[in-house]
């Protein structure tokens, strides 16, 4: 429903009128796909240690290595919004429009930064916790 809502604004009917504005629109839904590739990208390799307790990720309880506050990681949300920030400004600032291009790549880079910078302590505390928690580190 939201989609369907959200295509009356966007009205792709007319993207195929011009491929420019076929060009930007990628550009900018880059903007929001490539930081969120890059925390996501930091959080498993360099913060778990490509370790996962698999039954916390099917549950909503508050006690869940994944609760993190009330159920938003807020170092990811703020990472995210700045990243996506950075690579929407290569995309709309004239004088960064030779980065346009390469959005993606940019809030990759951002979101890992942003991310990792936001997290430097917390690679200790979640290596610890799952050794607390007795998990295997299971990625099945």
């Amino acid at each position: 429903m939201i989609a369907a809502a959200a295509s009356v604004f966007i009205t792709p009917w007319n993207l195929f009128n011009n491929p420019a504005v076929i060009h930007s629109t990628l550009d900018i839904l880059a903007c929001a796909i490539g930081p969120l590739y890059g925390i996501l990208l930091v959080d498993y390799y360099r913060l778990k240690g490509q370790k996962m307790v698999l039954q916390d990720l099917y549950t909503m309880s508050p006690e869940g290595a994944y609760w993190y506050s009330h159920g938003f990681n807020l170092s990811a949300v703020s990472a995210l919004i700045a990243a996506s920030l950075v690579s929407f400004l290569c995309v709309m600032v004239p004088a960064l429009s030779w980065l346009a291009n390469f959005s993606w790549f940019v809030g990759v880079a951002a979101g890992a930064l942003f991310y990792r910078m936001l997290t430097l302590h917390a690679r200790s505390a979640a290596s610890a916790d799952l050794v607390m928690t007795g998990s295997q580190g299971s990625t099945e």
